[in-house]
Order: C-alpha cells, then sequence, then structure tokens
C-alpha cells in the first residue's frame, strides 16, 4: 500500500534513486534514501492499513538433493517444460497413460521447478473438455491423493473458456508487459522504441563514483528505484522465465524478457563490497550496516540474483556464474547481520519503515537460501531454508498474500515440488493457503461479483496476478502428484483471474492499450507529461498538480501494458488521475511481474497464437514534437519491431476504445514547443 506522498517531477526523471553497498572493508547495504529538501520522496505506505473483505528447449537439469533427508532423485531435462503447460492440465482428467502417483520418486521428471509429467503425455487434442471448453473438472481415471470429501468443491465451474483456442491474445498481452517495462526504464535507452521517453538518470552516480543509472523506477507515481519491490519483481519475472521459458519462446517474447530481467539484474551486481557500489543518486543516502541490518532487503535481492542466475544457465555461462557468487555474498551478508530496517537507527530509516513497512525478515532469508540452493543444489543452502522455514509457521503476519513483503507462499509451493508428499507440512500449508483463494467453503479471501479475488485495496490486481502465477505453477505439482481435480481448480482459478484483468468480465480491461474499454487515465506521470509534451513545463506546482490529479484529459500517450492497480470491491473502477483513486488507477513494476509469469504460462498452454508486433501500436511518433531522426529503422525482416512487409494501416490501432481521438484532442490542447531535456524539479508538499 502505498501513501499519498509524492515526487513531483519535470519531464527528465533526472533525480532518481535506490538502494546499495559502502565501500568499506566489511559489506554494507543500502536500504533506502532521502532526496534533498528540493525534491519531495515517493515512499510506500503501511500495507496492512486496509484490509480486504518454435518453441526452445532447456537442457538445464536440476538436481534434488537435501543432506539428512530422504533424497529425491528426480532428474531431467527441462524439454517437457512446453508439453506440461500445453497438455498437463489437458491431461489431468482421466487422461493419464502411466499415473503419476504409481511412479517411483527416481522415476519422475522436473523441468525446471516444475514436475514434468508421465513420458507419454496425451495430445492435447484427445482431452475431454466441458461445454465452455474449460478444462474439465470430472473425477479423473487416476484417483485423487486427497480424499474425496475434499473434492466436491474442486467442480465449481469457472465461466469461462479454456480450449485450444484462447479466450484472449495473450501474446498480445504478454508483449505489451515487456513493453510497459520499457516505459520504466532508467538511464541510457538501448534503442529509442517510445518517443516519449529518453535516457534520464544519466547523472546519476554514488558518493563513490558508481554508476547508478540503471534499472527501474518503480511505479507510475515516483521516479524512484526501491530496492525490495524491485527486487522481488526481478525475482518473479526470473521464475517466470525458468517455469515457461518455451510460452516466450513460443510467441517471440525470450529474447525481450531475458532482456528485462538483466537490466535489473546488472543493477543488482552492485550489491557487493569491492564493487564500492550504490544503488542510490548522488544524494544523502541511509545504509543498512553491520549495526543497522536489513536482511530481508539482502534476502530478496539475493533471491533475484540467484533466480536469474538460473534464467541465464542455457544463455550465458559466464554472467549466470557471475550473477551466483554475488547472490551468495549478499546472502551471507543478510544472514550473518541479521535485522531489520525496521529497528534502524538512523532517522531516514526510521522514517523509511514508516511508510514502506517490512513485517519481518525470515521468510526472505528462507527464500534466498532457496533460490540459491535451487541454482547450485549445495545442500547447505537447502538446510538452511527450511530452517527459517520453521520459523515462519509462528510467524504473526499476513500469510494470505504473495508480494513483496511476504514470501511464504512461494515457499510453499517451491518446497512442495522438491518434496512431493501430501504428509510434509509444505503441501499442506500451500493447500490451505490456496483454499483461502479457490471458490469452495474454505474460502476467506473476498471474491467480487465477477469472479475477482479482492485482496487489498491497494493494488488489488498486483495480489491477484501474483496468486494466479502460484496456482498455475502449483497445479503441475497438484497433477504429478495424482490429485487431478486439484490441478484443475488451481489452473482455471489461475486463468480466471487472468482473464478478468485483460477484460473477460465486468466490460473493461484493467491493462493499458488492450483490449476492451481499458483505463485511459492511469496515474502514470511520463505518459502524461512527457519530455516531448510538457504544456504545463515551469508553471507554478499547484497548477501541474492540480492539471495531473483533477483533468479529465487522457493520459497523452499510452504507458502499453502496465496494469492499473484494479477495481473496488464491487468490481467498479473509475478512471481517474485523482488522488481519490490513486490506489486503483496507479501503476508499478511489481503489480506486472506475477501477472506477466501468469502470462507466460497461458502462452505455453494454448495453440495458436502468434508473435505480436509493434508495427501498428502508437509509441508517439506521429506526435508534431517527436525526434523522429532517434525512431528506430527496423530491418524489413524485424516481425518484433517492425512491420516485417506487412502493410501498414493508416490509422493507429485503437487500443484505447475512443483513446486516439481523445489523445489528438489532448495534445491539441497542449501545444508546447519542443524543449531540450530539463533537469529540474518542482517541490510541493502534499
Amino acid at each position: 500500500m502505498r501513501s499519498l506522498e509524492h515526487t513531483w517531477h519535470s519531464c527528465g526523471r533526472q533525480e532518481r534513486g535506490g538502494a546499495a553497498v559502502t565501500p568499506s572493508d566489511s559489506p554494507s547495504f543500502v536500504c533506502s534514501f532521502r532526496k534533498p529538501a528540493s525534491i519531495v520522496r515517493r515512499t510506500i505506505g503501511p500495507r496492512h492499513t486496509q484490509s480486504a473483505v518454435g518453441s526452445r528447449r532447456s537442457s538445464f537439469r536440476w538436481s534434488h538433493f537435501v543432506a539428512g533427508l530422504e533424497p529425491l532423485k528426480v532428474l531431467s531435462s527441462a524439454a517437457a517444460q512446453m508439453q506440461m503447460s500445453r497438455w498437463v492440465v489437458a491431461a489431468l482428467l482421466g487422461h493419464s497413460p502411466v499415473p503419476p502417483a504409481a511412479q517411483p520418486a527416481a522415476s519422475r521428471s522436473r523441468s525446471g521447478s516444475l514436475c514434468a509429467p508421465p513420458s507419454s503425455p496425451a495430445s492435447p487434442e484427445d482431452v475431454p473438455r466441458s461445454q465452455h471448453g474449460r478444462v474439465s473438472s470430472q473425477a479423473a481415471a487416476t484417483p485423487p491423493v486427497r480424499g474425496s470429501s475434499d473434492a466436491a468443491w474442486y467442480n465449481v465451474s469457472l465461466e469461462f473458456p479454456s480450449n485450444v483456442r484462447a479466450p484472449h491474445n495473450y501474446a498480445e498481452a504478454l508483449h505489451k508487459s515487456l513493453l510497459f517495462y520499457w516505459a520504466q526504464r532508467s538511464g541510457p535507452m538501448p534503442v529509442k522504441r517510445l518517443a516519449w521517453r529518453s535516457d534520464s538518470c544519466l547523472e546519476c552516480v554514488g558518493d563513490h563514483g558508481e554508476d547508478l543509472s540503471g534499472g527501474y523506477y518503480e511505479a507510475g507515481g515516483s521516479y524512484l528505484k526501491f530496492t525490495l519491490p524491485t527486487a522481488f519483481t526481478v525475482t518473479q519475472l526470473a521464475w517466470g522465465l525458468v517455469e515457461s521459458r518455451d510460452g516466450y519462446a513460443k510467441v517471440g517474447e525470450l529474447e525481450e524478457a531475458l532482456g528485462a530481467v538483466k537490466l535489473q539484474g546488472g543493477l543488482c551486481l552492485l550489491w557487493t563490497p569491492e564493487e564500492h557500489a550504490l544503488w542510490a543518486p548522488p544524494r544523502e543516502a541511509h545504509y543498512i550496516t553491520e549495526e543497522d541490518p536489513g536482511s530481508e532487503v539482502a534476502g530478496e535481492v539475493a533471491a533475484a540474483l540467484a533466480a536469474t542466475s538460473i534464467a541465464f544457465k542455457e544463455e550465458n555461462a559466464t554472467y549466470s556464474a557471475e550473477l551466483l557468487r554475488h547472490a551468495k555474498e549478499v546472502y551471507a551478508f543478510g544472514e550473518e547481520h541479521q535485522g531489520s530496517y525496521m529497528d534502524s537507527k538512523q532517522p531516514g530509516l526510521k522514517d523509511h519503515a514508516k511508510h514502506y513497512p517490512s513485517s519481518g525478515y525470515h521468510d526472505e532469508l528462507a527464500w534466498g537460501a532457496l533460490w540459491i540452493y535451487l541454482a547450485t543444489q549445495e545442500d547447505a543452502y537447502m538446510q538452511t531454508a527450511l530452517k527459517y522455514y520453521e520459523m515462519l509457521q509462528s510467524w504473526s503476519g499476513d500469510n494470505y498474500s504473495y508480494d513483496w513483503d511476504n514470501k511464504a507462499p512461494g515457499m510453499h509451493v517451491l518446497l512442495t515440488q522438491l518434496f512431493p508428499s501430501e504428509m510434509m507440512p509444505y503441501a499442506q500449508n500451500a493447500h490451505r493457503f490456496f483454499h483461502a483463494y479457490i471458490p469452495g467453503p474454505d474460502r476467506t479471501v473476498h471474491m467480487t461479483a465477477g469472479g475477482l479475488s479482492w485482496r487489498s485495496a491497494w493494488g488489488v490486481l498486483r495480489y491477484s496476478g501474483n496468486v494466479a502465477q502460484l496456482a498455475m505453477v502449483h497445479s503441475t505439482w497438484a497433477y504429478a502428484n495424482g490429485d487431478s481435480p486439484y490441478a484443475a481448480a488451481l489452473f482455471n482459478y489461475g486463468q480466471s483471474q487472468i482473464d478478468y484483468m485483460l477484460g473477460h468480465t465486468g466490460g473493461r480491461s484493467f491493462v493499458i492499450g488492450y483490449g476492451k474499454n481499458p483505463p485511459l487515465l492511469p496515474f502514470h506521470k511520463d505518459s502524461f507529461y512527457s519530455y516531448i509534451n510538457y504544456p504545463t513545463r515551469g508553471q507554478p506546482y499547484q497548477l501541474q498538480h492540480d492539471d495531473f490529479h483533477d483533468s479529465r484529459i487522457p493520459n497523452r500517450f499510452i504507458v502499453y501494458g502496465a496494469l492499473a492497480g484494479g477495481p473496488q470491491a464491487d468490481d467498479s473502477y473509475e478512471d481517474s488521475r485523482g488522488w481519490c483513486c490513486a490506489a486503483f488507477s496507479e501503476v508499478a513494476i511489481d503489480y506486472n511481474a506475477g501477472f506477466q509469469s501468469a502470462l507466460a504460462k497461458l502462452a505455453e498452454y494454448y495453440d495458436g497464437l502468434q508473435q505480436f508486433s509493434d508495427c501498428e501500436l502508437d509509441l508517439g511518433w506521429d506526435h508534431p514534437n517527436a525526434t523522429l531522426a532517434l525512431q528506430p529503422q527496423w530491418s524489413e525482416g524485424d516481425c518484433y519491431h517492425g512491420c516485417c512487409g506487412k502493410r501498414v494501416r493508416s490509422q493507429k490501432r485503437e487500443e484505447h476504445a475512443q483513446g486516439p481521438r481523445r489523445r489528438r484532442q489532448a495534445r491539441s490542447e497542449a501545444t508546447s514547443e519542443h524543449e531540450p531535456f530539463l533537469h529540474h524539479a518542482h517541490k510541493h508538499t502534499l
């Protein structure tokens, strides 16, 4: 949840920042920083204040063995990964030639972190489906491991299609989600893909000369780089690459997805003592040190580095090894010097803790150790992960959300894959977690009339997207463990949440630039005030403030793929940039992370999806102030960025329903001469 304290910035995103490491002999890491008085810091507010009533096959092999525990010899290549997403759920019901539960553990294969299907999968075309086309939830030929008393609610029908023909263009949604991460880039742009975004933060240098220009700005309402949610975003995206690599490859997005993770992963490499790096601009910074620790930050960064290491294992073994080495170093610091930044003695971190609260760090220490284990198969890290996981059993935190602050649900899912037994506490904990969301007698999380799990007011779709990703990942374990109805319920539930976001129910999409009636006024400053269209530049603060928050002018540029915060508990949504609606209309990088990974899983499962292209998107190049000399000239055969020989329509696609006409009107109302990139900000207090 976010506070209503925002940075107001000019067009350039010049002054931004984040977290880092001091150049002393003993490593210390920054959790946050304070900007000078000329800029008001944008922070995260308390999370609990509003409670909720040609595919490419991976050859990477995983070997799972835990010292002191019965070894689980589940070795395999990830060649079955694409098959898993395409047919595992399709084959859930009565179509398993070799019941997974009957196989010895040593013969079960695993792809990435997925339990792979039997060696002779059924084809998707042979799978029985309901009249709605969704995965049927009739009884399976292989009896579920779970008792029959639990099985009745698995048959709850979710009214959406799940057949060979996708109900939505998941390839388009995936393409646009990745484009959103371009809109949030900091530093020099390798290519000017969006006319309205330029190089930024070029002079962002640490106290010791470190280049801190790269990475992502965390949200549409700020120009800052917060470590904890950003690192969690990287972990989620990297996990999605490990789980659904073939989904990305199938629709031509693998290279782009790897680049999106590498951009921030490279900045995370600055978290090493020998490089004396700061993840912060040349401003007053506040450090996590031995005396003022922040184990939750170090643990999540270690997880992000380790997960990214796994994702790059094939493409760049040297880079992968470098990431893993740094993950171990960061983790060692976080574990050796335990404590939370919530208890910091520094005034700046005390202030930070009020706005960006952490509920504990044991989950991050467990999470980081587990991801390092998955990357190394070193038993010591598994033992460490289990040690901290046990501490979570009495944790008083919110165990029914999965986000930047709570990693416990992700631990449930990963540990269940490693120890696939109903008798283990990991599967039981995962079972309780998902039962809180999936329709049934044990559901505790509010579900709207439209079918959305409404977890919390601020950024509700972030929670739904994260749980959707977990549910679809966990469905593969349920299938491999012989619980076909449960697996079907998990997968169909996950898809129902993603389809809701894409506009399947309720008459509107919540993804900017996608589908029917998407938001036109997202809380995203750069797409409203761009450096090529900033009509109030130099005007008094209050005028700019009111223009952004109170005007009904649609954002002048389309921030494609950004997932809005979401609807209210009754499915209603007010398309507004006002403070009244910031919780629902703001966009952020962590909102898209689970959502995008779930899209990749759906892209794996469905046939008939084609690679999407920038060709007909309105990227701002028709604006009179756009510098056409900077417009990329894609090769004729580039079907990702260019038109690949296709005839371009004279009229851009109407991504926003009536949006193009309204945006053209907004542009005509805001005629401003092209001005050079400015490096100034307006102070304000809210």
